[in-house]
């Protein structure tokens, strides 16, 4: 595996990885990468449809992709460490080269600059992660509106829901009944 830095400005790098044949690259790929390769298939399909709606999803999500910074496309370039192959850079078997210009880098500057792209950003996606959780009840019912517009009102059930809406319209009636008759039970 091959690390290139690129120094954008004086303050900002730019990170790619570069999977070497020695790394597995023309063995079976993971499932992460199978997934991946299918989605980018399904993606180019959308942006060269004929089908307005496709085009418009593909056009709305480039422009919420632009808004990623630039490091965080570098760092989605360097595979994730599994145990496997993790053992193996333990072990010594798999080399990881680390190539930069040394006009803009110095030989001491690239493990600080690796080490501040791979801890920068974690605060951020730490305290999204957390907001994400917090907001996941609020969101649920929303999630499953479609599941219910399609059991209940396309029948799929074979629930008569005239029925089932008056019964709750009744109970619902006859729960403020005392208060509409001044009765109490």
């Amino acid at each position: 595996m091959r690390l290139f830095l690129l120094p954008i400005s004086t303050h900002r790098t730019l990170i790619y990885c570069q999977r070497t044949a020695r790394d597995g690259l023309h063995a079976k790929p993971s499932l992460v990468d199978r997934a991946t390769t299918k989605a980018n298939e399904i993606w180019a399909e959308f942006e060269k449809s004929d089908t307005t709606w496709k085009r418009k999803v593909t056009q709305y999500g480039n422009v919420l992709l632009r808004r990623i910074p630039f490091e965080e496309w570098g760092l989605k370039t360097i595979p994730p460490l599994s145990a496997k192959r993790r053992q193996a850079e333990l072990s010594g078997k798999e080399k990881v080269e680390v190539l930069f210009p040394g006009l803009f880098l110095r030989q001491s500057r690239p493990d600080a600059e690796l080490k501040k792209l791979a801890i920068e950003r974690q605060d951020l996606h730490r305290r999204r992660m957390w907001w994400s959780i917090i907001a996941f009840p609020f969101t649920l019912p929303f999630a499953l509106l479609p599941v219910y517009v399609q059991v209940f009102e396309h029948g799929l059930l074979n629930i008569d829901l005239t029925s089932l809406e008056f019964q709750i319209y009744l109970a619902f009636i006859s729960s403020f009944e005392h208060i509409l008759t001044g009765k109490v039970r």
